[in-house]
């Protein structure tokens, strides 16, 4: 059942940026302006989907059960699922399925390590960013081998199907983005998610996990890694990656509204806090004022 109990600082943005009307203080409530600021995800009445990742420790993690996931987007997931709707319904995506799920209907939302591109976004709309991160690469603590990206080049590199970190990986070190090409089958191993990478690092399948630092970040903090892996600590030069939030095209209202819930986290504190709460020790990393995001 759908409840009417908006939260009033991001109902109040939108309205502000849609519908021009002054700030909501005052003491008199706004006018009901709901068919002309807001979207199909706003009024609908049913649950909000979202798409999110379960094998990413720190961004997004489900437990044994399936049915307790945490991370960071699960926390951005749920202030914007409060902006939109009254609780998310969170399905498994990975990243080869984002898109897809998207554009069938599956799911209303991704929230899943999702990186805005030129690419993508003549397929679907973006709301965000909502963190930046660099790409970066992980290791087993004793290896003392990999010093530097270009190390690399003649190591075996785990990555994910339909992530753009080995792309970036096969044009560095081959000069062509076709991951399957002769340099691509020697020296990379793509899987479905990053939790298949790390059994295969710690055996010493493969010698790094390569993708955005954040994802690895939460991979070096989770206790069962904890200690035996490490980042690298090199980003790849002049590249970032903008984690936005998918939607279906044609829905810009529902879009303004979630950049105006994010405006807000950013301002107010709490996009900070579920950053140190889920990245721990490499928070730092992710709040530098270079590296915060203004969402549009």
């Amino acid at each position: 059942m759908r409840s009417d109990h908006r939260k009033p600082a991001a109902v109040c943005a939108v309205l502000a940026i849609l519908a021009a009307i002054p700030a909501c203080g005052g003491g008199h409530p706004a006018p009901d302006r709901r068919a002309k600021a807001h979207g199909r995800l706003y009024a609908m009445n049913r649950a909000l989907r979202i798409g999110v990742k379960t094998d990413e420790p720190g961004i997004a993690f489900a437990d044994a059960t399936g049915t307790n996931l945490t991370g960071l987007d699960i926390d951005i997931a749920k202030q914007i699922a409060a902006a939109l709707h009254d609780q998310p319904v969170f399905q498994p995506v990975v990243s080869s399925t984002r898109e897809q799920m998207l554009r069938s209907q599956a799911v209303d939302l991704v929230i899943a390590s999702y990186s805005i591109s030129e690419e993508r976004l003549t397929k679907i709309d973006f709301a965000g960013p909502y963190l930046i991160a660099g790409q970066d690469t992980l290791i087993r603590s004793d290896d003392t081998s990999i010093t530097s990206i270009d190390a690399l080049r003649n190591k075996i590199t785990c990555g994910v199907i339909g992530s753009n970190s080995p792309t970036r990986l096969a044009v560095r070190f081959s000069g062509s983005e076709n991951v399957a090409n002769a340099w691509g089958k020697r020296h990379l191993k793509l899987l479905l998610g990053y939790g298949g990478c790390l059994p295969l690092l710690l055996n010493k399948t493969v010698d790094a996990v390569s993708t955005d630092d954040s994802i690895l970040a939460g991979y070096a903090n989770d206790p069962r890694y904890k200690g035996r892996v490490r980042l690298l600590g090199q980003r790849f030069p002049s590249h970032r990656e903008k984690y936005g939030i998918g939607i279906a095209k044609g829905d810009p209202a529902d879009v303004t509204l979630i950049n105006a819930t994010l405006r807000q986290m950013i301002g107010d504190g709490r996009w900070a806090r579920i950053i140190r709460q889920n990245l721990g020790d490499s928070a730092s990393l992710f709040l530098k004022p270079e590296d915060r995001p203004v969402p549009p």
